[in-house]
C-alpha cells in the first residue's frame, strides 16, 4: 500500500526522535524513536507498506502546505501521515507540523493504545480502534489549544489551517480532517483503478455547520464564484473601523482565533477503515492537489509510478 503526501523539505526531530539521513536504513530507522519527515521523501518502503511525499509550489509565492510523514510511531506497523494547508500565511500549518505528533503521543488515550498494543498483541482490534480514534481526535484538539495560545500572545488574529491526519495500524486506517484537504483511497476493481474519497469537506453552508455558526453569532457569505465562507458577526463593524477581517472557506480549522467564538471549531471527523484486498494506494493532500486532478487520475498515477519503482 502507497502512501503520498504534500508538504515542505525538513525533518522534525521530538523527544527521542532523530533525523532521517540517506544512510539511514529500515532496519535502524525506529531504534532510537520516532523519525518525522516533513518534505520531499523518494519511495520507501517500511515492511509491508511504502510512503512516498511531495511538493510544489506551482504559482504561488509562498507555500503554505506543510506535512508530516512518520513511517515508525513505535513499529513498523504504525504510519502516521498529515497534510496542513494553512491561511494567512503559514504560522498555523507549520505550529501544527512541528506540534501534531507531540500532541498525538502526549494523549491518555496513545498511551494507553501504546501499553495495551504497541508491543504486544492486545486485548482485541475493537479496544485498540477506540484508543485510536480518541487520540486522533484529542490531538486535533491540543493541537488547537496550543495554536491558540501562541495566536493569542502574537496577536495573530486570523492564522489557520485545515489538516488531514491518516493513522495505519495492521490492516486499519484511522483518519481524522478539520476543512477541505482529503484523503483518498485507490482500489482495484475488475481490473481498473478507483478512487474514492474517504473524507468530507466541512463547508459554512452545510445544514450542520451552518446552525453552529449561526448559533454563536456567525454567518455565511457566498463569495469567488459562489463559495461558502464563514464570517464573524463582527465582520462589518472592524471593516468600518479600517480593520481586516477574514473569512474562511471552510468551516472547521486549527487557528482562526477571531473566528472561533463565532462557531469555528476544530473538531475533527474521525473515521475508521478496513484495508480490504482491492485497495492499494492512500494518498492525502491539500485543495491545490485535488482541485487540479480526479481522484480516479491521482491513483492511477501513483500506482503506475510505484510499479516502476518512480517518484
Amino acid at each position: 500500500m502507497l502512501l503520498s503526501v504534500q508538504g515542505q523539505e525538513d525533518v522534525v526531530p521530538i523527544r527521542g526522535s532523530r533525523h532521517l539521513s540517506e544512510e539511514s536504513s529500515d532496519s535502524d530507522s525506529s531504534a532510537e524513536g520516532p523519525v518525522i519527515i516533513t518534505g520531499n521523501s523518494p519511495l520507501t518502503r517500511h515492511g509491508k507498506r511504502a510512503t512516498e511525499s511531495c511538493t510544489h509550489i506551482g504559482l504561488r509565492n509562498a507555500q503554505e502546505d506543510r506535512l508530516i510523514l512518520c513511517p515508525y510511531l513505535g513499529s513498523e506497523d504504525h504510519i502516521v501521515l498529515g497534510v496542513f494547508d494553512g491561511t494567512v500565511g503559514d504560522f498555523a500549518s507549520h505550529f501544527c507540523q512541528q506540534n501534531f505528533i507531540r500532541c498525538l503521543m502526549n494523549t491518555q488515550a496513545y498511551n494507553e493504545f501504546k501499553d495495551d498494543f504497541l508491543f504486544s498483541e492486545g486485548q482485541s482490534n475493537k479496544k485498540a480502534l477506540r484508543y485510536m480514534k480518541e487520540s486522533v481526535r484529542r490531538a486535533f484538539l491540543d493541537t488547537d489549544s496550543s495554536l491558540l495560545e501562541q495566536c493569542r500572545a502574537r496577536s495573530n488574529h486570523w492564522a489557520s489551517s485545515t489538516g488531514v491526519v491518516a493513522w495505519i495500524w495492521k490492516d486499519f486506517i484511522t483518519v481524522g480532517h478539520v476543512g477541505d484537504s482529503k484523503a483518498c483511497v485507490g482500489s482495484i476493481r475488475e481490473g481498473a483503478v478507483h478512487g474514492s474519497f474517504i473524507t468530507h469537506d466541512h463547508k459554512a453552508d452545510q445544514p450542520e455547520e451552518l446552525e453552529r455558526i449561526k448559533k454563536n453569532g456567525g454567518s455565511l457569505a457566498y463569495l469567488h464564484g459562489g463559495k461558502p465562507y464563514i464570517r464573524g458577526g463582527d465582520f462589518i463593524r472592524r471593516q468600518r473601523n479600517k480593520e481586516h477581517p477574514k473569512q474562511l472557506n471552510y468551516s472547521r480549522a486549527f487557528g482562526g482565533k477571531d473566528l472561533k467564538c463565532y462557531g469555528l471549531i476544530a473538531e475533527p471527523t474521525v473515521s475508521q477503515f478496513e484495508i480490504s484486498r482491492q485497495s492499494k494506494v492512500l494518498i492525502i493532500g491539500s485543495d491545490g492537489l485535488w482541485d487540479v486532478i480526479a481522484p480516479d487520475t491521482a491513483c492511477s498515477v501513483a500506482l503506475a509510478a510505484q510499479k516502476e519503482g518512480r517518484s
